[in-house]
């Protein structure tokens, strides 16, 4: 039997789905063993959560909410949308390094996730955040005109492989190294009048 904790019982199960996750990947996920790994008793793991997939999308739908607001709060210190889109895209690479677990256990999961989940009002709310962010950037005739989608993924595609490797190799891309990846990348989406240098 798991021995009790009187810490943050959120916080501790959060942490051992992810550690759990981690080890065995998303589908072969245990209840029993995450529940062992926050040191409570399975019955109080079920609680705070009825199912595994409730226990699963909460954790994933938390960390979400973590890598938004860290792009977002990145990009609040900024003005104009060469600056804000630069910081979001920073952040998202440094969160890969600051919480490789988390990291790649939402990359994992949102692989796996199923459509209606996709689909709740949280995930899309933050999608559409990020998404107005690119928009502006249009609009302001910062960025070329085309699909907000394709800026996204070619700006999220790069951040996300970039902050895998950081996660994987446990450390994070030279920030020279990193300056020239978004200078390319800002050559490809940006205006002709928009150079590097200026964001």
């Amino acid at each position: 039997m798991a021995r009790p904790r009187t810490g943050d019982k959120p916080k501790d199960i959060r942490e051992a789905t992810v550690s759990e996750i981690a080890a065995t990947g998303s589908t072969a996920v245990s209840v029993n063993k995450i529940a062992a790994r926050a040191g409570l008793s399975v019955g109080t793991l079920y609680r705070y959560h009825e199912t595994k997939d409730d226990l699963l999308f909460w954790v994933f739908l938390e960390v979400k909410r973590d890598i938004h607001r860290s792009m977002m709060d990145a990009a609040r210190e900024c003005v104009g949308p060469a600056a804000r889109l630069r910081a979001m895209w920073f952040a998202l690479v440094a969160y890969g390094f600051k919480a490789p677990q988390e990291f790649l256990m939402a990359e994992m999961m949102s692989a796996e996730i199923r459509e209606d989940i996709r689909q709740s009002g949280q995930l899309r709310d933050m999608q559409d955040a990020v998404l107005a962010e690119i928009q502006a950037g249009i609009d302001q005739k910062v960025l070329v005109q085309t699909s907000v989608r394709t800026i996204e993924t070619i700006l999220a595609s790069t951040a996300i492989t970039l902050a895998r490797r950081a996660s994987l190799s446990g450390s994070p891309t030279e920030l020279e190294e990193l300056d020239r990846i978004f200078t390319l990348i800002w050559r490809g989406i940006a205006r002709a009048d928009e150079l590097p240098e200026q964001i």
